[in-house]
């Protein structure tokens, strides 16, 4: 049966900057488009080839998705990175894994930094420097998994690009102070008050739709006051997940008690961890919210197993691009988009909150199940302000 894979002994001539804009992509783009479907296929592949290679590595980490060790979303990544590292493979005639030396991949990061997106995207572009650690990083682990299956002896292929810090952040910015404010007045307001317009009897509110919003409300200022990942807090937090103090307390002490901890449990991701928080006061209101408005219409009682912050008609999470939708149009109502805030910012807000507080980092970091080096790379954006009132 005659091969649909590219003939390794087919010559193809190496791009160069001469060549001129059509020929640095023309070339990679067809790759792209004839490649990719094959993968997807699982069409039989010719052992110790790159796409052989890769394609086994697929189902390894297909096997570790299975059994719950790690996300669906990674391997999503996984393709999508070693995808345009297979493309570039290709377009340097660097066929075989045994082929690999150690200078193989030197001009691997100028190609998929300036010209990767005219073949994934079809529009053209420089990839930002954070984008590029990530296929870094992907590309090394990949290569991590081929000396275990002892392909090859060469120990590192590449290695990371200086720190993101030298370009400005452009997504999951902090909240500036006033901007938070701004957004929590907003936010209240959108929550607890419906607008009379001249059709508000025709187009009013259902009542399901008030729950979504003030669950959403009660959902970002757990995640302000928490630093934990949107999908934790909408996705694995149950009620039996949050231990408040003074149980033995008078009522107004255990109502009026700001301290829980919440046990997140996630297996699948960072793994389990218990974040100490000053939210119970605004927890418990809204459970107390929660069940009032359960009985008023008819829905179960909040059970300790119920997630926090589900949907009372099926028990069930909000989608977090549900979340991340609500908040981006918020945003846009409230004449705040285009600053590059995400639902996501307020993991970013709440550490650099801490570090402006003088609180120990490895503390903050294992309260944001985070390692500490990543967290002060990343997230290090204190203001002008903040260094002053830390350092003088």
């Amino acid at each position: 049966m005659p091969s649909v894979w590219p003939q390794e002994t087919e010559v193809h001539h190496p791009i160069t900057a001469d060549n001129g804009p059509s020929h640095v992509t023309a070339r990679p783009i067809a790759l792209w488009k004839e490649l990719m479907p094959l993968i997807q296929a699982l069409v039989p592949l010719k052992s110790g080839t790159f796409t052989a290679c890769i394609q086994e590595y697929y189902e390894f980490q297909q096997r570790r998705v299975d059994a719950a060790e790690m996300r669906p979303g990674a391997l999503r990544d996984s393709k999508a990175q070693l995808g345009v590292l297979l493309v570039w493979c290709w377009t340097q005639e660097l066929n075989r894994v045994a082929d690999v030396q150690p200078h193989s991949f030197n001009d691997f990061l100028p190609w998929q930094r300036d010209q990767s997106l005219a073949v994934t995207t079809g529009k053209a572009g420089v990839m930002r420097r954070s984008s590029l650690n990530k296929a870094v990083r992907e590309l090394r682990q990949w290569w991590k998994w081929v000396r275990s299956q002892k392909e090859s002896e060469i120990e590192r292929l590449i290695k990371e690009l200086s720190t993101r810090k030298q370009e400005p952040r452009q997504r999951n910015v902090a909240f500036s102070d006033k901007d938070w404010d701004e957004i929590q007045s907003e936010l209240k307001c959108w929550a607890f008050t419906e607008a009379k317009g001249p059709d508000w009897k025709v187009n009013r509110v259902r009542p399901v739709q008030w729950y979504g919003r003030r669950n959403f409300y009660y959902l970002m200022l757990t995640l302000m006051l928490s630093g934990m990942r949107p999908q934790e807090a909408e996705l694995n937090i149950t009620w039996n997940d949050l231990q408040f103090r003074n149980k033995r307390e008078t009522t107004p002490v255990r109502l009026l008690d700001p301290v829980v901890v919440v046990r997140i449990q996630n297996d699948a991701g960072k793994g389990p961890r218990s974040v100490a928080i000053k939210a119970g006061a605004l927890l418990k209101g809204f459970k107390k919210y929660a069940n009032d408005w359960r009985k008023e219409h008819g829905y179960a009682q909040i059970k300790g197993s119920d997630l926090a912050f589900c949907y009372p008609p099926t028990g069930k999470a909000y989608s977090n691009s549900h979340c991340v939708k609500m908040f981006r149009d918020l945003l846009r109502d409230f004449g705040l988009s285009g600053n590059g805030c995400t639902i996501r910012s307020t993991r970013a807000t709440y550490i650099i909150d801490r570090q402006a507080e003088g609180k120990p980092p490895h503390i903050v970091a294992r309260n944001c199940g985070h390692d500490l080096k990543v967290m002060m790379r990343d997230y290090e954006q204190l203001n002008e302000e903040q260094l002053i009132d830390e350092l003088l």
